[in-house]
């Protein structure tokens, strides 16, 4: 019997390229109109915004208020709980999908709606910290559905007393990763990268989970001038960014680091300089980057950091014991020597399983579960 129509309203934080963002992405271009009706709830006017199909409703929620909200807000009248409760009576779905634990105001109007809420896990336990103990208990009890991008994803949340738990492995748009083997030796050149010099990229936002503080640690160990440290990603504007940044200027290593910054139309070029991969993170569900370097056949190094485990075969690079900078060097140095032997071949067959045809199959295999 073929399942009824559902109204979904999606819900987003920033509408910017995070890799669970892209995720929904993939899921509302692919989304099968005939099957589903859907919606888009944005905090934020991201970039992401105009990726979208033109025809699926998009909803603008305030957390930045203006002075007008604000003197709403003083007076007991909240903004972004307000513009929810108005996007429950205009737009009547069967089920909200909220596409991160980083949305509480959600759970607070769909049980004010009776509203039967997904909430999509794309964080490890390091990102609660950002919630109240009171909006994590209204995640995991209230949510009819809580899905996990990984395992070691799935196991937190029933460690923290989820009882219906969906594992959905991100994945990505292989076509989207496209690269031009000329610009990607220009970009060598640019960077002063002889062509028999060894590149390792990084890439994530410049945060203390992402592990980009440990670059210059990384360099030091190393101390080889034919290495070459790349990373590529947004910069966050804090006090351990400058520190890290200045140490990466001042550092006496021998290897280079070259932090390039966000990278947009010419990223596939980009993550191709390097000859391999190294995931720095301290927790990490199941970055879409990993995907991304595998598919490019880039062996990975890793620490333990989350999902890493579950994705990185024999043969595919080496992901340490610890989160260990002597480790990491240890397993970079293995590799470049061919100590440890890799085969892009089994990266790139690897990686091509978590294609949007793939993931998309599995995720409305959960939305029909649900009912």
């Amino acid at each position: 019997m073929k399942p009824s129509k559902k109204r979904i309203l999606f819900f987003t934080p920033f509408a910017t390229r995070t890799g669970s963002e892209m995720m929904l992405l993939y899921i509302l271009q692919n989304i099968d109109r005939s099957r589903f009706d859907v919606g888009i709830v944005s905090f934020a006017r991201g970039e992401l915004l105009s990726e979208f199909p033109a025809d699926i409703p998009v909803f603008i929620v305030p957390r930045i208020f203006s002075i007008f909200q604000k003197v709403q807000f003083h007076l007991g009248h909240n903004p972004t709980l307000n513009a929810l409760r108005r996007i429950a009576r205009d737009f009547k779905a069967d089920l909200w999908y909220v596409n991160t634990t980083m949305l509480p105001e959600t759970v607070t109007i769909a049980k004010e709606f009776s509203i039967k809420l997904v909430t999509h896990f794309h964080e490890l336990p390091l990102t609660y910290i950002y919630l109240n103990g009171s909006d994590m208990k209204d995640i995991i009890t209230y949510s009819h559905t809580l899905i996990g991008c990984s395992e070691v994803t799935c196991e937190a949340i029933r460690q923290a007393g989820g009882k219906n738990v969906e594992l959905l492995y991100e994945f990505i748009d292989p076509a989207k990763l496209s690269g031009n083997p000329e610009r990607t030796a220009q970009i060598r050149r640019e960077l002063g990268i002889a062509e028999s010099d060894y590149v390792w990229i990084g890439s994530g936002m410049t945060s203390e989970r992402k592990g980009f503080d440990m670059l210059p640690d990384l360099a030091e160990e190393l101390d080889d001038p034919s290495v070459h440290l790349v990373w590529v990603g947004g910069r966050i504007d804090d006090g351990l960014v400058y520190y890290t940044e200045q140490r990466c200027r001042n550092t006496k290593s021998k290897t280079r680091i070259h932090l390039v910054g966000k990278q947009k139309e010419d990223y596939g070029n980009y993550l191709n300089v390097g000859n391999g991969f190294l995931l720095t993170s301290r927790q990490d569900p199941f970055p879409l980057v990993m995907i991304e370097a595998a598919l490019l056949g880039k062996p990975i190094v890793s620490f333990p950091s989350g999902g890493v485990s579950e994705f990185v075969r024999e043969g595919m690079g080496i992901v340490t014991d610890d989160i260990s900078v002597k480790q990491m060097v240890n397993a970079m140095r293995e590799i470049m020597d061919g100590r440890i032997a890799t085969d892009s071949a089994k990266s790139k067959e690897r990686a091509s399983r978590f294609n949007v045809e793939n993931g998309y199959r599995s995720w409305s295999e959960i939305i029909d579960r649900i009912g």
